[in-house]
Parts: C-alpha cells; sequence; structure tokens
C-alpha cells in the first residue's frame, strides 16, 4: 500500500474534502468578489464614494453658498500679512511692522468672541453687516496712518482692523449646525478645507498685489472684497437659520449665569477645545516662525513661506477627506490618532532641520494631521457648547489660534535666537504632545459627546 509524500516524511495527510462528499472550493479568479484586487477596488470605491456626500451641502444651504462662504474669508486671511507688508513698506522697520502685526492679532483675539457673542444675541446678519462696515473703515485708517508713517498710529490702526475682523469662519459653521446637524461633519470638513486653502491664497494674493502695484493695495484688495463678499455672506438666506434668543430667554440667561458657572466647573470638558486649539496655534507659530529661520539659516529666506504653504496644502488635503472616516471613528479617536501622527511629523521636522528637501517632506506630513485636528477640534467644540451660544464658542477658537500662534512665534524665535535655527522646531514638537495629552485625558473621561446644536 503506497503513501503520500507527507506521510512518509512524517506529516500530516492533507485534508480532502472530496473524500468526505463535499465540494471543492470554486477557484479564485482575478474578477471575483473575494480577489484581493477586488477587494482593493471595493475599498478604493468606497474612499472615493464618501466625498459624494459634500453633494448633499449645496441642497442644504444653496447653491451660491459654498462660493460665498470661502471668498468671504480670503480678504480676512489676507490681513496678517497685508498689515505686514504695509508697514514694512511704509516705514522701513520690521519692528515696527512687526509691532501692527502684533497689535491685529490682539485686535482680533478680543473681538471675535466679543462679535460672535452678540451675533448670538443679536442675529449673525446684523452684526456681521455692522462688523463689515467697521473693518472697511479700520482698514482705511490703517491706509491713513501708514502714509503718515507714524508708528503709534500705525499699531493702533492695525488693533482696530483686526478687533472688526468679520469671522466668517466660526459664523458659517453656527450655521450649518442649525440648518442640518446630521451633516455637521462633512460640512465642518468642507470648512476646514476652506480655511486652509484660504490661509495659503491669501498671502499669495498679499505678495502679488504688492509686487505688481505697492503695499497698500493688498489693503485695498481686501476692503473691496469685504465689501462684496462679506456683505453677500451676511445677507445669504442661511443666516435665518441660527435662531436668535429673545429678550426674555437672555434675561433668563442672566438669572442661570450662576448655575452655568457652577455646571462648567464640574464640567472641565468644555475648556478642551479652546486649550486644543491654542496648542495647535502654537504649533503653527512655533512651526513657521522655525520654518522662516531655518530658510534664512540654510541661503534661502523666501523658502520659509513656501515651506509654509506645503503645510497648508497637506492640511487641507486631509481635511477634506475627513469625510472618508468611518462614521465610528468618534471625536476623541480622530483627535488622538491626528496627534499621534503630528508628534512624529513635528519630531520629524525637528530632525530634518535645516535641510530643506526633508523639510519640505516632514512639513507636508505634519500638514497631513493639522487638517483632521482642526475638524475635529471645532466639531468637539460645536458639541459642548451650550444651546444659543455657539458663535461664542466656536469664535472662542479663532481667540485660541491667535493666542498660540503668537505665543509660539515668540517661543520660537528666542530658541532660534539663542541656541540655533532648529531649536525653533521643539516649540512645536512641546504643543504636539500637549494636544496629544489633552484629549487621552478628555477621553479618559468617558462622557459621552452630545450632537451639535445651533
Amino acid at each position: 500500500m503506497s503513501t503520500r509524500p507527507e506521510q512518509r516524511a512524517g506529516g500530516p495527510a492533507p485534508h480532502d474534502a472530496t473524500r468526505e462528499g463535499a465540494s471543492p472550493p470554486p477557484p479564485v479568479t482575478p474578477g471575483s468578489a473575494s480577489s484581493p484586487g477586488a477587494v482593493v477596488r471595493g475599498r478604493w470605491r468606497t474612499f472615493t464614494g464618501s466625498f459624494a456626500q459634500y453633494r448633499v451641502l449645496p441642497a442644504v444651504a444653496g447653491r451660491s453658498y459654498l462660493p460665498i462662504t470661502f471668498g468671504a474669508r480670503l480678504p480676512i486671511t489676507m490681513v496678517p500679512v497685508g498689515v505686514l507688508t504695509l508697514g514694512e513698506v511704509s516705514t522701513g522697520s520690521s519692528a515696527i511692522a512687526g509691532a501692527a502685526a502684533a497689535g491685529a492679532a490682539i485686535g482680533e483675539a478680543v473681538g471675535a468672541p466679543t462679535s460672535g457673542a452678540l451675533a448670538d444675541r443679536l442675529g449673525q446678519r446684523r452684526v456681521l453687516l455692522v462688523v463689515a462696515g467697521l473693518h472697511v473703515l479700520a482698514l482705511v485708517s490703517l491706509l491713513v496712518a501708514a502714509a503718515s508713517a507714524d508708528p503709534v498710529a500705525l499699531v493702533v490702526a492695525a488693533a482696530g482692523v483686526g478687533l472688526t475682523v468679520p469671522q466668517i469662519g466660526p459664523l458659517s459653521r453656527v450655521r450649518w449646525m442649525a440648518m442640518s446637524p446630521r451633516h455637521v461633519r462633512t460640512a465642518f470638513a468642507f470648512e476646514g478645507t476652506a480655511d486652509e486653502v484660504g490661509f495659503a491664497l491669501g498671502p499669495a494674493v498679499v505678495g502679488i498685489t504688492a509686487t505688481l502695484v505697492g503695499g497698500s493695495a493688498p489693503v485695498v484688495v481686501a476692503a473691496v472684497l469685504v465689501v462684496g463678499l462679506v456683505t453677500a455672506f451676511a445677507l445669504h438666506p442661511s443666516a435665518d437659520a441660527v435662531p436668535v434668543r429673545s429678550r426674555e430667554e437672555r434675561a433668563r440667561e442672566r438669572e442661570e449665569r450662576r448655575a452655568v458657572a457652577t455646571r462648567r466647573r464640574r464640567e472641565p470638558l468644555v475648556f478642551v477645545p479652546l486649550v486644543g486649539m491654542l496648542a495647535i496655534g502654537t504649533f503653527f507659530g512655533g512651526s513657521n516662525t522655525a520654518l522662516t529661520a531655518a530658510a534664512a539659516d540654510a541661503g534661502v529666506p523666501t523658502a520659509g513661506g513656501l515651506l509654509a504653504a506645503a503645510m497648508a496644502v497637506g492640511s487641507a488635503t486631509t481635511a477634506l477627506a475627513v469625510v472618508a472616516l468611518p462614521a465610528s471613528l468618534g471625536p476623541w479617536r480622530r483627535w488622538a490618532g491626528s496627534a499621534a501622527v503630528l508628534v512624529v511629523g513635528a519630531a520629524l521636522m525637528l530632525w530634518a532641520a535645516p535641510g530643506i528637501p526633508l523639510l519640505v517632506l516632514t512639513t507636508v506630513l505634519a500638514g497631513f494631521a493639522v487638517g483632521p485636528l482642526l475638524v475635529t477640534i471645532t466639531d468637539v467644540a460645536g458639541r459642548l457648547a451650550p444651546e444659543g451660544g455657539a458663535g461664542l464658542a466656536l469664535t472662542l477658537l479663532t481667540s485660541g489660534i491667535v493666542l498660540g500662534v503668537a505665543t509660539g512665534s515668540a517661543l520660537a524665535g528666542q530658541a532660534a535666537e539663542r541656541v540655533g535655527p532648529s531649536a525653533g522646531f521643539g516649540v512645536g514638537v512641546v504643543a504636539a504632545v500637549v494636544l496629544l495629552l489633552l484629549v487621552l485625558v478628555a477621553a479618559a473621561t468617558r462622557r459621552p459627546l452630545p450632537p451639535p446644536t445651533a
């Protein structure tokens, strides 16, 4: 009696399904549903199909809303670089230009939550129209101050410009929360992408117009865009979707203020998004300052802006792709995963400096983490905002990121000056670690996040 090779070698005989009356499994062909190629194609179709969710946004808000809300934030993104450019051209002093930019940042940190709170109380349309008018007047006063070359007048005028910046991004998110809560994640992903593209285009518009026309041209362009696009955003019918609290409701709110304060002390999670945005602003400020210093040290000072743009490209790409993440991946998990990637990216930036080619790659990697972080932190803030207070909650995030940028820039500048150009990247690493630790502590509370409400 013959034996099989496996039996002669002492190994087990292979299982023969045909001897037990079972049919052999069908062969796997390249086109079958179970083949590896078909699985990959199926997953790719699922991934690309998730972007079809963006089709619902024009149906919810109207076809004109997306281009209006995107365009209306362009003049806002021109302010920081525009103030710097005008200050440098008019006074010839980088120190005065920097002071003017700092004045604009401080003004926005104060004005953003103020306009958000007023929008909650009085309605977005009324507040935006007034703020847009004041912003145009502030831009005109900035031009007058620049013409006089008076440093004090320039800084004061710049602070007025920052104070009156229309908060398009936060107020647009409030509208989405009111119009369609179930599409908030998709809407916030679009908003995050619009922010990142705007922050990349704004400085580019400033640079082009200042080079072709003159240092005051970007401010004039910003004023024209505010008149046209911010006004269109204010008058858009979507503003009516956000409920406005009546006098009786505001009186009841004043009576409940003490109870609200007590509840906030008991629920520290409401401060998590603000601290998170402060940390991500610190990462932005520290990284941008360090990138500029590293580029200057490498003999290509103009490359600093291009490196920052590389981060914006990575951020915009992943912000748009947030809709492809499974719904089961909640905000805390998205935040933790993105923060972990940011820690790696920030550490690699520190390792790669001052080599420009490697910095480009590591900066893009860090940018991949920034997009989902911005979308998710805003999502968490919207969920934790009290009813009727979403405008204040989301505009406070603007204050957080502005103050964070100022803090990170100052710290990285000192580190680069005292230790070396590469040392500034350490500020970004610390900020990324803070973001990760913050979400781990918040997630450890195991408190479920409520759905977002306007």
